[in-house]
């Protein structure tokens, strides 16, 4: 199993997580209409495309490379997708208007891992096409700084750290996600506080990035 998608533990506690990053319709609308294709990558359950559902919007398929948290979604009607593996995604290239990417960097510890999904991200996207991001810089607490360590000694790779449970996560230096997200003309950004999906608060950020046409 890869570091950077590590299902095996998604698809064994699929039953036991509650996801909370805040979606801001308000927000979205600023960018994308309700008639817009607007894809939850790493979509888990579906919390969010239900919202987008809720909220009037048409066409919100999600993705995911957990086949148990997709089947959470799918047994409630969601409209989620399994792909075996994070490249995999069967769609066109410049055609979706929104992808929805809300705690799943925080799931790709390696710089690699990330920056192949932005690219990836990027070619599906149509020109003028956004990317609404929600995840964690590094923490301040004691707790988090202690744990922090570097991907495979990379100091440009830091943030890194293994849950008792088994995953492994990662909080970003802020330079890190300017230059992952460096092709993109930044529109939004806003911290916000979250709970984890542990339960513990956190502090988030959550960033709007534009494709450039």
């Amino acid at each position: 199993m890869s570091i950077d998608n590590q299902a095996a533990y998604w698809d064994k506690v699929a039953q036991q997580k509650t996801f909370t990053h805040p979606l801001n319709i308000d927000l979205l609308l600023q960018y994308a209409d309700k008639n817009a294709t607007i894809v939850d990558y790493g979509c888990g359950y579906g919390r969010v495309v239900a919202e987008l559902l809720q909220a009037g919007f048409s066409n919100v398929p999600g993705y995911d490379t957990s086949a148990a948290l997709v089947k959470r979604g799918m047994d409630v009607n969601l409209p989620l997708h399994h792909i075996p593996e994070p490249a995999l995604l069967p769609l066109a290239g410049n055609t979706i208007d929104c992808f929805i990417l809300f705690a799943v960097l925080t799931c790709i510890p390696s710089n690699a891992g990330q920056t192949n999904l932005i690219r990836l991200l990027q070619s599906k996207l149509k020109p003028g096409g956004i990317i609404y991001i929600s995840d964690y810089y590094l923490q301040d607490n004691e707790i988090s700084k202690s744990r922090y360590t570097c991907f495979n000694n990379d100091n440009e790779n830091f943030g890194v750290f293994t849950l008792p449970e088994g995953a492994t996560l990662r909080h970003h230096i802020k330079e890190w996600i300017a230059t992952l997200v460096k092709d993109f003309k930044l529109v939004k950004e806003k911290l916000i506080e979250v709970k984890t999906m542990n339960g513990n608060s956190a502090k988030a950020f959550q960033i709007i990035i534009q494709k450039q046409n």
